[in-house]
């Protein structure tokens, strides 16, 4: 499991444990016969919440407390006991002594993503703020942010961008807050890319994903085997559910290292801000569209509420972020003084690269000051 929470985000995060060994705690077993936790019967539990698209029910008692199972095999318990950060998680059958590195056993995906719930919960108490927002880091330092809504183009942005020499701090959301310089400083928030079949196959990724899947490989867990298949198979034309949704490759952060290789950021200080969209006429030229607003509002906060992928469902943060009312303030503040710049992409990848590694260009020479106008 150790093993497992260090390939998932040990590009990203590293710690060493204090002096006095204080901080969060997780512990896991597989041995359901004399373990410490008290298992809950689904009866018991009051509350349900859906986490990475997985059902789980769920009770906070009135000394803080809360206990939790999950409603499929086999089933996960939890303890999370807030007076010493502690979650204890078991399984309810003991794991096969065969998993090997690249497939994770249920107990270990898990305990890796509540390893990351309380990393963001130490984050947010520290006055870090998390964006929806992704972050390439260009030769000088300093990152390029690119912000908007889901299907906007932040993913497109960051890995274009990250394929042609900057390193990638984040392709979905980062942690932001100021320094006493004035300047925002930006962390990663690890988790799996979500990347469309043909941006995957425009970035010249999609036989190098297929290779390693072939050979045997495990696909993320989330991935539709619909994905997995087309990528073993070579097919590269988008796919869609039939409600519409896009299905996508999921690659973990340690694979666009490892596939791709990428170079990972774990830190950088922000020089400007991008507004990408993929512009939905037939044949669009990418531009910069000064037409666009640009101001910065509060939705380019990740917030822990019942819609979001991840809620807090133990509590960790106390279910939301309104106690760090002041930081998200400063954060918004700042980011409307930064240069911005509404870009529209088209469907021409080389025509996105282009004027991406333009902008990338000059900010890497002139960071923190206005572009001129891309010829």
């Amino acid at each position: 499991m150790t093993d497992w929470a260090k390939r998932y985000f040990g590009l990203s995060w590293t710690a060493t444990p204090g002096a006095d060994d204080t901080g969060p705690l997780i512990t896991a077993t597989d041995n359901p016969i004399g373990n410490a936790i008290e298992a809950p019967e689904s009866a018991e539990l009051t509350d349900e919440a859906v986490f990475a698209r997985e059902r789980i029910h769920y009770s906070r008692h009135p000394d803080g407390t809360v206990t939790a199972r999950t409603q499929t095999a086999p089933v996960l318990q939890y303890r999370y006991t807030p007076a010493n950060h502690h979650l204890a998680v078991t399984s309810s059958s003991r794991l096969a002594l065969t998993a090997i590195p690249d497939r994770p056993t249920r107990l270990a995906t898990a305990v890796t993503r509540f390893t990351r719930e309380l990393m963001r919960a130490q984050l947010i108490a520290d006055g870090w703020v998390l964006l929806h927002a992704s972050a390439t880091v260009l030769a000088n330092g300093t990152a390029l942010l690119a912000v908007g809504d889901s299907g906007a183009g932040k993913t497109t942005t960051a890995l274009t961008l990250a394929a042609n020499g900057c390193a990638l701090l984040a392709n979905d959301c980062c942690f932001a807050r100021l320094n006493t310089a004035g300047e925002l400083d930006l962390l990663p928030w690890p988790s799996a890319a979500a990347i469309g079949l043909g941006l995957l196959e425009a970035l010249g990724w999609s036989s190098i994903a297929g290779a390693h899947l072939a050979d045997g490989e495990s696909p993320h867990p989330t991935q539709h085997p619909q994905v997995t298949d087309a990528l073993i198979t070579e097919r590269t034309a988008p796919m869609r559910t039939q409600t519409g949704r896009e299905l996508k490759a999921h690659i973990w952060p340690e694979q666009l290292s490892r596939w791709f290789h990428l170079t990972q950021a774990t830190t950088a200080t922000a020089t400007a801000v991008l507004l990408p969209r993929i512009d939905p006429t037939a044949d669009p030229v990418p531009r910069i569209n000064t037409e666009r607003c640009t101001e910065i509002t509060p939705s380019v906060f990740v917030t822990s509420d019942g819609a979001e992928r991840y809620p807090d469902l133990f509590g960790l943060t106390d279910g939301s972020t309104r106690e760090h009312s002041t930081a998200r303030a400063a954060v918004i503040a700042h980011l409307n003084t930064l240069p911005r710049y509404a870009v529209d992409l088209g469907h021409d990848h080389a025509a996105n690269t282009d004027i991406l590694r333009a902008l990338a260009s000059r900010f890497a020479q002139r960071p923190g000051g206005r572009i001129p106008a891309l010829e």
